[in-house]
């Protein structure tokens, strides 16, 4: 059976509360978010779908800077490789299509960036 591509909001709130759904599971990520950040679940869900909004269809809805707000915490290279997998593998269980396709390739490109600028803010210890 074929699924939908990516078409509106809706489907963006469906891919993020699904993937964070996911993360909130993941051993690692999950510790991270739940138990290091204490996520407010409530309040970061309708951001990472305005997030995305912005990111899929060019919406004026999310106005943060989420890097900074990864800085302090434990993150390991590493858990940027869960973070796009889990990401990938959401969006592929709901949908498909050039949206779908394109969401991925946005996460990877926010991941890398993310990689990027904690290896250069001296974030990660040589040793991981």
């Amino acid at each position: 059976m074929n699924k939908p591509d990516i078409r509106n909001k809706e489907d963006i709130r469906t891919m993020v509360y699904a993937f964070y759904g996911k993360v909130r599971e993941d051993e690692r990520l999950g510790y991270i978010f739940n138990d290091v950040a204490k996520v407010d679940w409530d309040s970061h869900l309708p951001k990472m779908v305005e997030f995305w909004s912005k990111m899929l269809f060019q919406t004026q809805d999310y106005h943060g800077k989420p890097f900074r707000k990864h800085m302090p915490l434990p993150i390991k290279r590493e858990d940027f490789s869960i973070w796009y997998g889990l990401f990938k593998e959401t969006v592929d269980e709901h949908f498909e299509g050039d949206k779908a396709e394109f969401a991925k390739d946005l996460a990877g490109r926010v991941a890398a960036s993310f990689t990027i600028r904690m290896d250069m803010a001296g974030k990660f210890n040589q040793d991981e």
